[in-house]
């Protein structure tokens, strides 16, 4: 199936990119979004399609943004968007930098992103990629005890969540299949300690030896119980670059426990860093690539049976991008943010979005539409690795 980039018309997709001054031209423009968090939508779901009990949306708003200036200021990020690492898609253009220094990967659950926060008295706080913040109420909180004995607090997990698809658990310690999993990816914080410097194999291993191996021992030995915990942990295992062939192997993603979105590739040596990384890779097979857009039915045309995709712009204003076909579905997502996978030679509605607030950004999108039009096979990826 052809997949190339379709050639848009004048007024979209990527004529206002090549402009030297956009001035110059400027395409349909949508409102401005409101990407400063101003207020707390009520209707906010912490997981869609799952009730999680003993987790509740945080609606005290100088408190959420309290919490938010707090996160933003351990990651040294911005405070008005989500503050993480952000990794860009690997093409036939960046693979080489997998040979020019040590990498290590680790395989990406697919579920909404969050970073959990456990405060300095104990609270357990979780904010997702809106920024809305919700809390874990204390009679269902995650059981996180040191080997000591003592606590873990003044913690940020960085992490998805998602539901294992078998009930066993590959660490030997059988949990609650019914529960979801906050699966952590990386970290910032843990236990107080500063983890920013280190490097990804570092903070994963801190985590370990503060988090999870204490966690395990003690329901292994029936030291606690996480019958009234509103989700379980696990965490993620880094192998270094050169040994991602178990990761890549036949059939490995059909035994994985969860459902896999990519894999991630982190640079060795290379501590983390609170914006898009384009030292940090991920791939996916196929090249799936699910962009971001906001949605809008045009009013000016009274029957029409196309809708618009804008994406994030310069000065914070969200440009047309392209056209999709309308559906009865995409009728009633008018406003809303979706992905869309581009396939033979236009957009394909995957899914409402709703734990985005706005679109990806031009740079964003463009870096996965080039994953696209230079795609890195399992084989080359193998080969590389190998080097």
């Amino acid at each position: 199936m052809e997949r190339t980039r379709t050639r848009g018309k004048y007024s979209q997709t990527n004529n206002w990119r090549n402009q030297g001054n956009p001035r110059g031209y400027l395409p349909q423009w949508s409102r401005k979004p409101d990407i400063v968090f101003r207020r707390i939508e009520l209707d906010t779901k912490f997981f869609e399609g799952q009730d999680v009990e003993g987790i509740h949306l945080l609606t005290n708003f100088d408190q959420v943004r309290e919490l938010q200036v707090r996160l933003a200021g351990f990651s040294k990020g911005p405070d008005d968007f989500f503050p993480v690492n952000w990794p860009v898609s690997l093409t036939t253009e960046y693979i080489d930098k997998l040979t020019y220094s040590p990498y290590v990967v680790a395989p990406k659950p697919s579920g909404p992103r969050f970073l959990f926060y456990v405060d300095s008295h104990g609270g357990m706080f979780l904010e997702n990629m809106t920024q809305h913040i919700f809390r874990v109420d204390e009679d269902h909180a995650v059981k996180m005890i040191s080997f000591d004995g003592r606590p873990v607090t003044d913690t940020v997990l960085d992490g998805v969540f998602c539901k294992e698809k078998r009930d066993d658990n590959c660490n030997g310690v059988k949990e609650n299949p019914d529960k979801l999993t906050f699966v952590i990816r990386d970290a910032i914080r843990c236990n107080g300690v500063d983890l920013r410097s280190m490097n990804i194999m570092e903070r994963i291993a801190f985590v370990k030896d503060e988090i999870i191996k204490p966690r395990l021992d003690a329901l292994k030995n029936s030291k606690g119980s996480d019958l009234n915990e509103a989700f379980t942990l696990d965490i993620v295992e880094y192998l270094e670059a050169n040994e991602a062939k178990s990761y890549l192997c036949a059939g490995f993603e059909e035994h994985y426990k969860y459902p896999i979105r990519s894999f991630i590739f982190f640079p060795r040596r290379k501590g983390y860093v609170c914006k898009t990384n384009y030292d940090v890779f991920q791939w996916a097979e196929n090249d799936d690539q699910q962009c971001s857009f906001r949605l809008r039915i045009p009013k000016r045309i009274k029957e029409t049976n196309e809708a618009e995709l804008f994406i994030f712009g310069p000065n914070c204003e969200e440009i047309q991008w392209e056209t999709i076909q309308l559906t009865d579905e995409l009728r009633k997502l008018d406003g809303c943010i979706i992905d869309c996978r581009y396939v033979n030679r236009s957009w394909e509605f995957v899914k409402q979005r709703f734990d985005r607030k706005i679109p990806n950004g031009n740079r964003a999108l463009t870096g996965k539409l080039r994953a696209l039009e230079h795609p890195v096979s399992r084989d080359l990826l193998l080969s590389t690795l190998e080097n």
